[in-house]
């Protein structure tokens, strides 16, 4: 990237989530930028006020979406995050991608241990809200550790499921509302051995073994004779597609599910008396921008649902670096969603966040949505 690419316009500033939060102008992408252009010329030494504007990046791509000149910040934030030390919580997350089964079921462990889960508290070392947000899901995961096949006699077409690792190990209900939508479509799905995406590798600064773990991917789902893949989780999805493809040249293809359900026979559904929200994700707005053919399929059924944008606060390892600031995003979007009967997301890990903070309102992944109402 030329790195006089940007014109110091400041249209970014006025958007990003971080900036909003530190009213600093090196907490902007604006400022970021200019950063990273000292920081591979070597003129910045690395200190921890350069981590912390580092990392507050929440890499959601608002910056990207509304730049004139389509600067690519969060690359650079993915590069920038490459030179850094790496500490324990970046090592953390590396093993989390790496082997993401043993990590739910240490913090499953973890959550059963009130002696451990006061300790590790109490070090104050940790951000341990994601202890409390994951005690909040039923126990039982899809845990796709082989490959699964869902026949069908005569298919309309082969798919195969990315089910992202929080559909995977916190909401199998996502996966097999999935599948049941499919067959219903008269489509066999296909579950390979499931891996993480790769994306906690990559914000935590570990590029080459992001490249690796793709490249494992690819060559496991490019093994079947399929007509593309869909993921519920939309940062799976600009990671199987387009940042695979930047980085390693090849793509993993990605429908969308809303394409498979046009034939799809619903009932009539009584909504005149809620109100729903659709919490618009920052990754499907900024990034895959799904959200346009999942608010069609709402209009469609006569569904009377107010669109909601903004970051809810998770953002992967930001949610752990910056807990405090995540909770206040969080907050803010409570009292925004307090008056909602039903929220209805299309990211896994925003509806952890909303889970977490309102356990009174019914939430749900828009593909849950779909299979309570189908014909």
């Amino acid at each position: 990237m030329d790195l006089t690419e940007c014109n110091r316009c400041g249209k970014c500033k006025e958007l990003c989530p971080s900036y909003r939060l530190f009213l600093n102008e090196a907490f902007s992408p604006r400022g970021r930028f200019q950063m990273f252009n000292l920081l591979i010329n070597e003129n910045l030494p690395e200190s921890k006020k350069l981590y912390e504007r580092i990392f507050s990046c929440l890499l959601c791509g608002t910056c990207q979406a509304n730049c004139p000149l389509q600067v690519n910040i969060p690359f650079l934030m993915y590069e920038a995050r490459e030179k850094t030390n790496k500490n324990l919580m970046q090592y953390l997350f590396k093993y989390f991608s790496l082997y993401p089964e043993l990590f739910f079921s240490a913090i499953r462990v973890l959550n059963k241990s009130k002696p451990l889960k006061h300790f590790i508290k109490k070090q104050k070392k940790f951000s341990t809200s994601f202890l409390d947000k994951i005690s909040v899901f039923e126990k039982k995961s899809f845990e796709s550790s082989y490959l699964k096949i869902f026949n069908k006699i005569k298919p309309k077409g082969r798919i195969a499921l990315f089910l992202g690792c929080a559909t995977n190990f916190l909401m199998p209900s996502i996966s097999n509302a999935i599948i049941e939508i499919l067959s219903k479509a008269n489509y066999e799905v296909i579950i390979p051995k499931q891996n993480c995406c790769g994306a906690p590798l990559l914000g935590a600064g570990f590029r080459k073994e992001m490249v690796n773990l793709a490249k494992k991917n690819l060559k496991n789902y490019k093994s079947f004779n399929i007509d593309g893949v869909i993921t519920p989780c939309p940062t799976c999805a600009h990671f199987i597609d387009h940042v695979y493809k930047k980085i390693t040249g090849e793509r993993i293809n990605v429908i969308n599910i809303t394409d498979i359900t046009e034939n799809i026979k619903f009932h009539h559904i009584q909504t005149s008396n809620k109100r729903i929200f659709f919490h618009l994700s920052c990754h499907s707005s900024n990034y895959i921008k799904e959200h346009h053919k999942i608010l069609n399929l709402f209009n469609n059924l006569g569904i009377n649902i107010e669109k909601k944008e903004g970051c809810c606060g998770f953002a992967g390892l930001f949610s752990f670096l910056f807990e405090k600031s995540s909770m206040d995003i969080l907050r803010k979007k409570v009292l925004e969603y307090e008056k909602a009967d039903m929220i209805i997301s299309s990211c896994p890990n925003c509806i952890i966040q909303f889970k977490f903070a309102m356990k009174n309102k019914k939430i749900l992944h828009y593909t849950e949505f779909i299979h309570e109402n189908y014909s």
